[in-house]
């Protein structure tokens, strides 16, 4: 089997706990050739780890896709540098993997798109692959709780009481003093649409309310917000940056139909709950984290059969419109409707 050659930018948490594990799995299909970070330190020591050299590791992208032949490469820098990166990944003619979001600005976002048309690119979004979000579809598509009328979405963290855990992400530096719009609102919210769309489909538009953060990590501790979907039903979605929940189970994701009931507690409980109005209950259990296993198989199904790839840069895009328009009805008090990404907007137009 032809295995796809992968350059690694960013040898942070990212790569550390997600993708390398996920590539380990992967070995048969990937293999790892040289892994750049500006810190030279952490780049040897993840050469270390996936059996390379230290002639492999670079503090330098560019020398490193200048001097070790690559057929891909994996992005894992901070959201403000995601953009400039990404551009110079793609000068090279490589296919790449972006963590998410794919930019810090929409701007960014629609150059990458136009720059990524002869390759392969795939937002790294783990919520459009993962298991428990295949369950939950099949059972909404199976009709198991009957008509899907409404959800409930809830997301409780305590950010700074993360941040003092060097082992969490919200430990990082550009996370508790971000340099873009929507700080870690942003870098969390796009998976929770991410997921909700793939749920649900496309939305429509979105009525949000937020109490405003003196803290520079988020521009709101706590958004709450009414999103209504094309298919014309709707649900609530909330986020909490400042609380901690202290009772079982949390909140998780409730999924109301007319004849039963959803309930994820949340995307490491391994469990998809479902039951119905005979008293009947089920825990489908799945293997959390699999997001990132699944994304690279597409990834690699994409380079080598020209497998569609499910998390595109245009849905990543959709993705980051969805967050900055739930900010923007926050500033104006009014409900906004919410864009749609570019290639189904040209769709929609070349049917009228």
């Amino acid at each position: 089997m032809e295995r796809v050659k992968v350059g690694v930018i960013g040898a942070g948490m990212a790569w550390d706990k997600l993708h390398f594990p996920a590539y380990q799995r992967l070995q048969y299909k990937y293999s790892i050739e040289a892994i750049c970070d500006k810190d030279l330190s952490k780049a040897r020591s993840a050469c270390e780890r996936a059996g390379l050299g230290w002639d492999r590791a670079f503090e330098s992208y560019q020398i490193m896709l200048n001097t070790v032949d690559v057929d891909a490469v994996d992005v894992m820098v901070p959201i403000d540098e995601t953009f400039e990166v990404s551009k110079d990944v793609l000068a090279f003619g490589k296919h790449i993997v972006v963590e998410k979001p794919v930019s810090a600005s929409v701007s960014g976002a629609k150059e990458l798109i136009k720059l990524s048309k002869k390759v392969k690119m795939l937002v790294a979004e783990n919520y459009r692959y993962t298991e428990e979000n295949r369950i939950m579809k099949d059972l909404m598509d199976g009709q198991a709780i009957g008509q899907v009328l409404s959800f409930t979405d809830v997301h409780v963290s305590d950010f700074e009481s993360d941040g003092q855990d060097p082992s969490k992400f919200a430990s990082t530096i550009w996370r508790k003093h971000p340099d873009f719009k929507g700080g870690v609102f942003l870098d969390s919210a796009v998976h929770h649409f991410a997921g909700l769309r793939a749920l649900f489909g496309d939305i429509d538009s979105v009525f949000a309310k937020g109490m405003e953060s003196k803290a520079d990590f988020a521009p709101y501790s706590v958004i709450n917000a009414i999103v209504v979907f094309k298919s014309g039903f709707c649900g609530q979605y909330s986020c909490l940056l400042k609380a901690k929940e202290t009772q079982a189970p949390f909140a998780g994701l409730r999924v109301y139909g007319t004849e039963g009931e959803i309930f994820l507690e949340n995307h490491e409980c391994g469990f998809v709950n479902y039951s119905n109005r005979k008293g009947e209950h089920q825990a489908i259990p799945y293997q959390p984290n699999e997001g990132y296993f699944n994304e690279l198989i597409n990834f690699y199904d994409a380079i080598t059969q020209n497998t569609p790839i499910a998390s595109t840069p245009e849905k990543g895009l959709s993705d980051m419109l969805m967050v900055f328009d739930i900010l923007k009805s926050i500033e104006t008090g009014l409900p906004v409707s919410v864009a749609e990404e570019p290639a189904k907007r040209k769709r929609a137009a070349a049917a009228k």
